[in-house]
């Protein structure tokens, strides 16, 4: 029976041989960087807090988005002759960015696109020269999925809707299949000026006017639409 976690044992570390402007790119060498690392750990960027949303409001609350970037550090065995870690020192040298993917025995894992923040190494006596890589993360990072389901479509619970200015309603789309593996979506505003949508798809009514509303999924790019009608207050 295969394990109920992810395990460190065969977890392959991989990273990309030089500069890449992509979290998981497609056609660029990667470089083992498994049978010499001892220890990985990642950190995601904390969100930025704001005293209040509203004027009654007696709570701090969060604010969506990584304010502050998220980190990654690297532990290893040092060598001459491991390309991985060259790829990394040259990083760091020159400024330049590198893609790290992370996959675990299940198949699961992560990618990601980051800089070299700092590169370190010590050694002792009665030991081994080790090294360690701190990364600064670029973007968010991507989950990688042992199996994928594409996505075939979405709709909308609406196709039009009208609202107040200044009253809102949220759209809720349903991704097919039910099964599909990344169910991530985007919001946009035809005309944001009139209707505004957030990246929950509440939509609040600004000015009276029209705006098609447009959710787009991240994996194949299938779209549904729905026209909001602002009327006034």
């Amino acid at each position: 029976m295969a394990s109920k976690y992810e395990l460190t044992k065969g977890l392959v570390i991989s990273v990309s041989a030089g500069e890449v402007n992509e979290v998981n790119p497609v056609g660029v060498t990667w470089l083992a960087a498994s049978c010499s690392t001892k220890e990985l750990s990642f950190t995601g960027g904390q969100k930025a807090d704001i005293d209040i949303t509203t004027f009654c409001s007696d709570e701090q609350e969060m604010v969506n988005g990584l304010k502050a970037p998220s980190e990654m550090t690297i532990g290893k065995n040092w060598s001459g002759y491991d390309e991985a870690q060259e790829s990394l020192m040259d990083a760091y040298e020159d400024d330049s960015k590198r893609a790290i993917r992370i996959v675990f025995p299940s198949g699961n894992g992560f990618a990601y696109l980051a800089e070299v923040r700092q590169n370190s190494w010590s050694a002792a006596t009665s030991g081994i020269v080790t090294a360690s890589y701190a990364l600064r993360i670029k973007g968010k990072p991507q989950r990688i999925y042992a199996v994928n389901i594409p996505v075939t479509g979405v709709t909308l619970d609406k196709t039009t809707a009208t609202v107040a200015a200044g009253a809102s309603l949220t759209l809720t789309p349903t991704i097919a299949p039910a099964s599909a593996t990344n169910r991530g979506v985007t919001w946009t505003s035809s005309a944001p000026g009139n209707v505004m949508v957030t990246n929950k798809g509440a939509i609040t009514g600004l000015t009276p006017g029209t705006s098609t509303i447009t959710v787009k999924t991240t994996d194949g790019a299938k779209t549904a639409t729905c026209v909001v009608t602002v009327t006034a207050a």
